[in-house]
């Protein structure tokens, strides 16, 4: 929690009690997690709010950039880097689902911003969803 605030503020957007409470149940979960399992979390804290909050509160991490939501799996997971205006790969274990952020090399970015602009287009800050086994998973299936 200790980068959200200070994120909020470089993007002149206020912290709320909800998107707290949204925040720190994603900071808590240890994986990706679906809205509903958000909605889940908060309930075992005795919070007890209907989905719409929970989307609104999830909206607003993701366009702040404090949250990713990872297209693919249908899942929200915190963004751990101070200020997400950057281009990152998330690594994505297809058979246990953990999800880990990558970043990716600048020279790589930097080809791709090339490539864009000789078609007069301009990359925003993303991330590549990029599916696998992880070593875990793959140790298990070996043995």
């Amino acid at each position: 929690m200790q980068h959200a605030s200070p994120h909020c503020e470089h993007n002149q957007a206020g912290l709320t009690t909800n998107r707290k409470l949204v925040l720190d149940a994603l900071l808590q979960a240890d994986r990706a997690v679906s809205a509903y399992d958000v909605l889940q979390l908060l309930r075992a804290r005795e919070v007890h709010w209907q989905p719409p909050t929970v989307y609104r509160a999830l909206g607003f991490l993701v366009e702040a950039g404090m949250v990713h939501y990872i297209q693919s799996i249908q899942k929200y997971m915190v963004c751990h880097h101070q200020h997400c205006g950057h281009v990152t790969q998330l690594l994505i274990c297809h058979q246990c689902g953990l999800v880990q952020e990558v970043p990716i090399a600048e020279s790589l970015v930097a080809e791709l911003e090339q490539q864009a602009a000789t078609h007069q287009f301009e990359l925003i800050p993303q991330f590549l969803e990029l599916q696998g086994i992880c070593k875990t998973c793959k140790d298990a299936k070996a043995s």
